[in-house]
């Protein structure tokens, strides 16, 4: 009975020892400072040639090459590419199905967003010959972000991608079209993944999360989570 009440005793304190190692931060708090320190900073173009992420001023490039499809007797070969998609708002919140925090970014719904080009076809019917790709309805990309430990700290990462509105190619081929377009964002998801998983996308969150983190005498960070509408980092 002694060596029982011995073993409780025990328990007990190394739970409230490890209990008083981590922090909850509320996430409402976390997303209201993500909004109004990241929010005005943060651009989002998608385009073969001038895509990129921006962060508190720091660009990053986005590498966003071109889908081919094969189509009629001759075989050409149609080539389809992400075109001037500009950002026009974002905005961080909590998805509590997910438990996750989600970034949304709305584009601009002028033009075509994946424009098609032949580049065997006549001259002046390159441009007309390959449906382009609208992306309809409302155009959001929704990333979710995970937090992650940077330098014993905090950033986040992306954990998964999803486009809101439809994708739709125009013409009598557009139904044929699913493949080409499933294709180029599979690749712009690749792309960004890979931008927000590099080091330098990490320290830009870091650097600008970092005053939350201190409010909160967050520091020497070795594990964090998200705990039940928190965020938790343990040290």
């Amino acid at each position: 009975m002694k060596k029982l009440f011995v073993l409780i005793i025990l328990i007990t304190f190394t739970l409230s020892t490890v209990s008083a190692q981590c922090i909850d931060v509320n996430m409402k708090d976390v997303v209201n400072y993500l909004n109004r320190e990241i929010k005005p900073s943060l651009d989002l173009k998608l385009d073969k040639s001038d895509g990129f992420l921006a962060i508190k001023g720091k660009r990053q490039n986005l590498q966003l090459p071109e889908v081919s499809y094969k189509r009629g007797k001759y075989k050409h070969t149609w080539k389809y590419s992400f075109h001037n998609i500009r950002r026009v708002d974002n905005n961080f919140f909590y998805d509590s199905n997910k438990n996750l925090i989600a970034l949304d970014v709305k584009f601009e719904s002028d033009g075509s967003e994946i424009k098609g080009l032949c580049p065997g076809c006549i001259k002046k019917s390159r441009d007309s010959r390959a449906p382009d790709i609208n992306w309809t309805s409302v155009q959001i990309l929704r990333l979710y972000l995970k937090p992650t430990v940077y330098d014993n700290s905090i950033s986040f990462e992306v954990d998964d991608i999803k486009f809101i509105g439809d994708f739709k190619a125009n013409g009598l081929f557009g139904p044929l079209m699913n493949k080409l377009i499933l294709e180029s964002l599979t690749q712009l998801k690749s792309e960004l993944q890979k931008v927000f998983h590099n080091g330098q996308t990490k320290r830009l969150l870091n650097d600008a999360i970092k005053p939350l983190l201190r409010t909160n005498n967050i520091i020497n960070v070795r594990s964090v989570s998200m705990a039940s509408s928190s965020l938790r980092a343990c040290k």
